[in-house]
């Protein structure tokens, strides 16, 4: 009888690594490895003049009402410990000035604090950036210009930009409101990446 020749202990090693299928071991059991994948950004249109890059970590959310046109949620935390804020997008109207003292309103206490508003340039774009801590009121099932039950929600904190369209875009230039409200621990983590988004409508 013959037998056919033993094959080096390395070949076979090599063989079996072309082969072998990456796994987890979970506890007793033993599950195939799948591949990671990226969230991605995405792209809202303002006014057919200009685009804001959403940045992944910012979640689609339902709309509160038919006033706003885009709804996330931002978050910072893992778990059930996780926190999470409100961010709106709409067209609206009325002065600069005149809403961004209406948001620095909606905030009291002896802990208030105000950064800015500050102004900056992006593409033909004008954009008004105003960060607002403290305690922040707001009314329930009323919206903001009607009636409904007065909420006061301490450590809170806003992030509140208005993108003013470049000139000749329009008759008139238009603005947009991009609104971040939670708690401050929310915002602070947010903070960079939603001053990145609102800046982005002019590249």
């Amino acid at each position: 009888m013959k037998f056919a020749p033993m094959r080096p202990l390395s070949i076979l090693l090599a063989s079996a690594c072309l082969f072998a299928v990456p796994t987890i071991v979970v506890g007793d059991e033993t599950a195939t490895a799948e591949p990671a994948t990226d969230a991605k950004s995405e792209t809202i249109n303002v006014f057919d003049s200009g685009t804001l890059v959403v940045p992944a970590e910012f979640k689609r959310a339902p709309k509160a009402n038919n006033i706003i046109e885009h709804e996330f949620q931002a978050s910072a935390g893992e778990g059930e410990e996780a926190e999470t804020a409100r961010l709106t997008m709409m067209p609206a109207s009325g002065g600069v000035k005149a809403n961004i003292d209406r948001w620095i309103g909606q905030f009291s206490g002896s802990d208030r604090k105000t950064v800015g508003p500050k102004e900056t340039q992006s593409g033909g774009w004008t954009v008004h950036v105003v960060e607002v801590s403290g305690q922040y009121a707001t009314r329930m099932g009323g919206g903001p210009f009607a009636g409904g039950r007065m909420v006061r929600n301490d450590g809170y904190a806003m992030l509140g930009a208005i993108l003013v369209e470049p000139e000749g875009d329009s008759p008139r230039r238009r603005q947009y409101f991009v609104k971040m409200i939670g708690p401050e621990s929310v915002i602070k983590a947010n903070g960079e990446s939603f001053k990145k988004m609102v800046t982005s409508v002019g590249q």
